[in-house]
C-alpha cells in the first residue's frame, strides 16, 4: 500500500512511501523510485526533501518493449501518468512518451537509483 506524503503548510502531495520486503521505498507523485531505505521514517524524510525537486532531474527509464535504458526528463507528472522526454534536453520536437500505472505494472521502470 502506498502511503501518501503531503507538505505541511499547503497539503500538496510530495510523493509516497511503500514497503518492499524489509525495506522502504521513497516514490514520486507518479510512483517513480527516488531511493530505498531501511526505515519508513528515512523514506518519508527523503520524499519531503527530494520529492518535488526530483522532477527537474535526469531520470533513467527502462522500456521493457525495447529492453533498453534511456536517460530522460520529466515533462509532466501527476498521480496517474507521467510524460517523459527521452534524452538530456527538452526542446521542441523531442521524443516524448506518456507512462501510466499499466506500463509500470508491465515492468517499465522510471528511477533515479
Amino acid at each position: 500500500m502506498r502511503i501518501p506524503i503531503y507538505r505541511d503548510n499547503d497539503h500538496e502531495l510530495l510523493g509516497f512511501v511503500i514497503s518492499v520486503a524489509d525495506r522502504w521505498r521513497a516514490l514520486t507523485v507518479f510512483g517513480g523510485i527516488l531511493a530505498t531505505f531501511a526505515s519508513e521514517s528515512d523514506a518519508h524524510a527523503h520524499v519531503v526533501r527530494r520529492g518535488l525537486p526530483s522532477l527537474a532531474a535526469h531520470w533513467q527509464y527502462y522500456d521493457t518493449s525495447a529492453d533498453q535504458w534511456h536517460t530522460c526528463l520529466i515533462q509532466e507528472a501527476n498521480e496517474t501518468t507521467v510524460t517523459i522526454v527521452l534524452g538530456y534536453v527538452s526542446e521542441p520536437g523531442a521524443l516524448t512518451k506518456t507512462l501510466s500505472a499499466d506500463d509500470f505494472a508491465r515492468g517499465d521502470i522510471l528511477t533515479l537509483e
